[in-house]
């Protein structure tokens, strides 16, 4: 009887390599949106000189677990949508207040939640956008984030 071939070290070790975003939405719909008109953005100005390496945008239906992999050096923002999730992202956010590092953060908000940006931007948030219909603001957000970090 042989044992099992275990996989190399590399398999556990993130790739630092590869820009995350993190992307906190309860649907699940936004995530793959945004990749796919952020791709078409970066398209064009990949034509020009700049490069930016892999992205991926990951997908988190809760906050659970979050606070780790947003302080990682690849980790390039969170995109939240704060729908159904207020609480438990304000928590993020206030943890975010005293860590070592912290990812750039857009919140994506509805008219109600209007009585929340004052404490949303007490705790550092780095954008705020109210009733986005749909991915584009959020991707020219991405991209802007991706093309300030290139120039540094």
């Amino acid at each position: 009887m042989s044992l099992p071939q275990l996989p190399d070290v590399e398999a556990f070790l993130p790739d630092w390599s590869v820009t995350r975003f993190l992307v906190v939405d309860q649907s699940g719909r936004w995530s793959s949106a945004i990749a796919a008109q952020v791709s078409e953005k970066l398209q064009d100005i990949r034509s020009g000189s700049q490069e930016f390496g892999k992205i991926v945008f990951d997908s988190y239906p809760t906050t659970k677990g979050l606070a780790p992999v947003a302080q990682q050096v690849n980790t390039a923002a969170l995109v939240i949508f704060l729908d159904g999730l207020e609480r438990e992202c304000l928590t993020l956010l206030r943890r975010f207040l005293t860590a070592p590092r912290r990812p750039a953060t857009l919140i994506i908000a509805d008219e109600r939640h209007q009585e929340l940006m004052p404490v949303l931007l007490e705790s550092d948030v780095d954008t705020l956008l109210f009733n986005v219909v749909n991915d584009v603001p959020i991707a020219e957000w991405c991209v802007r984030l991706m093309s300030d970090r290139s120039r540094m």
